[in-house]
């Protein structure tokens, strides 16, 4: 059965330019947050959103059938891909290389505004939470802002981030064991009551 969505995602790979545009503005505002957790650089996740979307406008006859609920992930997955192709690129041209270029060039981070329990916090539980989500490792916070924040699936996870679902989870589980072993236990519970069951 045919939803809205895939009737949308049909009619742009039949050449609809509004469908193009309404595909654009429906997923803006998810791709531009994560683009920026992946950059912290406002210009290089508008940059990639935009290639990304003039790659697919080009390649829209070779594309397949994409579910609704999988349009979303596979398009974070193809910002990753663009942010990391682009990171790429930029130490190739400049000459600067490190391991991390291949994954992408910048920090996943976090703002208290992320988080729905900022408000129940003080200004030094909110420390101890930003202080926590940096000891964390690039991988981990993402996982974290992909699971918590956009609410997707271990397999969606996998996907977007090129691992198979145990180890989405294993990461997810270790992600939380160490902000639960760094936070003091009041921190502790409102996040994890702010995050949902697990």
């Amino acid at each position: 059965m045919s939803t809205p969505d895939d009737s949308l995602w049909n009619d742009f790979r039949a050449g609809d330019e509004r469908a193009f545009e309404q595909l654009f503005r429906q997923h803006f505002r998810p791709l531009y947050a994560y683009g920026l957790r992946l950059t912290s650089d406002e210009e290089a996740a508008k940059d990639g959103i935009q290639n990304l979307f003039q790659r697919l406008w080009h390649r829209r006859t070779r594309l397949g059938a994409v579910e609704a609920a999988a349009l979303r992930p596979y398009l974070f997955k193809a910002l990753r891909r663009q942010l990391a192709n682009a990171a790429r690129d930029e130490a190739r041209r400049t000459g600067w290389h490190t391991g991390y270029a291949a994954e992408l060039a910048a920090e996943f981070s976090y703002s208290p505004e992320d988080f729905l329990i900022a408000q129940e916090l003080s200004a030094s539980q909110r420390e101890h939470l930003l202080e926590a989500l940096g000891q964390l490792t690039n991988r981990q916070r993402e996982v974290i802002y992909l699971k918590f924040f956009d609410g997707f699936a271990y397999e969606r996870i996998a996907d977007i981030m090129g691992l198979n679902a145990q180890s989405a989870r294993n990461l997810i589980y270790q992600s939380l064991k160490l902000l639960k072993q760094r936070l003091p236990p009041p921190v502790w519970l409102l996040l994890l009551g702010s995050l949902g069951r697990w």
